[in-house]
């Protein structure tokens, strides 16, 4: 189903450390996303991408702005190529071939059901070294500019728009992408909020995140749990589908009353089953969680034995030197003393008849006695020291085989873990692949029983554009052709 996203943020010299920018291409083009790469003007290649905006960043005034991001849900009805294809011509659109920029399509993994694109925009023309697409600045600099929108974001969300619907009529698909709001679209139909991936991650996996308090970039104390009232996002947009739901099953058209409460009723079979495996993932997660930490915990009992061991040694072998260091220090003054006292004695001998060959032969004994004890003091450093690291490396010798055995039972086991826990997650997907087969049957028969209704029933047109959940349910229903299209059903239609 394609929805609308479309989001621009900045990273300039003064608000972000120094290389972020770099940083964030080398993320958003990290391997384990298998992300397609594009670019314009900036090297394809990740590590040289980031050393070339590493470069032009070092290059600015102290106070620019660096790069700005634009991040784009891609509609998932789109191939591949015109998914590359879109990006491309957007990006063309707004820059003319002039700004250089680099984008990377997510659309494997996790990501299948959410294909979307990070754009990283360097707003400086090629050819002038000045900026040209300014969207940072004001909408009163813009419009000083001659700079269409006025608004950056806008004409950023408009482009958008227009760019992936021409690609969307070009593939010969009929559903369409709006930036209005459900209200300015005509639409009556509450909107849910935005969960975010670290709420449906620890939902999904750990069990039910709570609120707290945050503290955003410019040191303002956002209170999450007032604003949540201790309800999760998910349950909200929940209550607010089974609302939407409500509202369209009390439809006078019978046609969209019926498959309102279709779709309710298998809403409530859906949530209902990920609560289970949710169930199971989290009991999961709490299992390999439990093994890492007891292993961690008899692996830092090993190390903290080795540690405390070693320093008692240390303390012995250190109280030993020290008293040669203080018998060394005894003597050496011991020995400086009589030189002294010798020279003192030859000097009032030889008051009358001192000689400059003399005074350059007490001194040469004098520096050969003090390189001598700088000598002496040096072996018994490195005695020490020697002494020191033979003692700790018999003490680490002890325990390396105890801490390797640890580690390597550790090791195994999260394997075998992780063996069962992905054999267990394929048994999650066979189970989400069977209710789809029974969501599919259920929808076929109530197709049959809607198409056998008396005409003076249900009327010969579509219901009309107010008629809450129209659009939501038809999106649906292109959703599961497209997915019956590509073979497997993975992911479940939520409207």
């Amino acid at each position: 189903m394609a929805i609308y996203s479309c989001n621009l943020k900045s990273v300039g010299k003064t608000t972000h450390a120094p290389g972020t920018a770099g940083a964030y291409l080398r993320y958003i083009s990290r391997p384990d996303a298998e992300p397609v790469l594009l670019s314009d003007h900036i090297p394809l290649d990740p590590l040289e991408a980031r050393t070339w905006m590493d470069g032009q960043e070092r290059a600015m005034r102290k106070n620019g702005r660096v790069i700005d991001k634009i991040r784009l849900a891609i509609p998932r009805e789109l191939n591949l190529a015109e998914r590359s294809a879109l990006i491309e011509d957007f990006m063309n659109d707004l820059t003319g071939g002039r700004v250089p920029w680099y984008a990377a399509i997510h659309q494997t993994g996790k990501d299948a059901h959410n294909p979307h694109a990070h754009v990283a925009v360097h707003d400086r023309a090629i050819d002038t070294g000045q900026r040209l697409l300014r969207l940072s600045d004001s909408t009163r600099d813009r419009i000083k500019a001659g700079l269409p929108g006025p608004k950056a974001a806008e004409w950023i969300r408009e482009r958008w728009e227009a760019q992936a619907n021409l690609a969307l009529e070009r593939a010969g698909h009929d559903v369409r992408i709006d930036r209005r709001t459900l209200e300015a679209q005509g639409i009556d139909r509450a909107p849910t909020i935005h969960e975010g991936p670290g709420e449906r991650h620890i939902h999904a996996n750990i069990g039910r995140p709570d609120s707290r308090l945050r503290v955003n970039g410019c040191g303002r104390v956002i209170d999450y749990p007032m604003i949540d009232a201790g309800r999760l996002r998910r349950e909200f947009n929940a209550q607010i589908i089974d609302l939407n739901f409500a509202r369209a099953a009390r439809s006078k058209n019978p046609v969209t009353a019926a498959w309102a409460s279709f779709e309710k009723e298998q809403f409530a079979r859906d949530s209902a089953l990920e609560q289970r495996l949710a169930a199971g993932r989290q009991e999961r997660t709490a299992e390999r969680r439990e093994a890492s930490r007891a292993f961690t915990e008899e692996r830092d009992g090993l190390r903290t034995e080795t540690r405390f061991e070693a320093l008692k040694v240390s303390a012995g072998i250190q109280a030993k030197f020290m008293d040669r260091r203080q018998v060394l220090r005894l003597r050496q003054k011991q020995e400086r003393d009589a030189l002294r006292d010798r020279h003192a004695r030859l000097l009032a001998r030889l008051a009358r008849n001192l000689s400059r060959v003399v005074k350059e032969r007490q001194g040469a004994e004098r520096q050969r006695q003090i390189d001598r004890h700088r000598h002496e003091r040096s072996r018994l450093a490195r005695e020490y020291k020697a002494e020191r690291e033979t003692a700790k490396a018999q003490i680490k010798g002890r325990y390396a085989p105890q801490i390797a055995r640890v580690v390597r039972q550790r090791t195994d086991h999260l394997a075998r873990l992780r063996k069962e826990h992905r054999e267990a997650a394929k048994g999650d997907d066979a189970i989400r692949q069977e209710r789809e087969a029974e969501r599919e049957y259920a929808r076929r028969v109530l197709e049959e029983k809607i198409k056998s209704m008396p005409k003076e029933g249900r009327p010969e047109t579509k219901p009309q554009h107010s008629d809450a959940l129209r659009r939501a349910l038809e999106q649906a229903q292109r959703q599961e052709q497209a997915r019956s299209e590509r073979g497997k059903g993975g992911g479940r239609s939520r409207t």
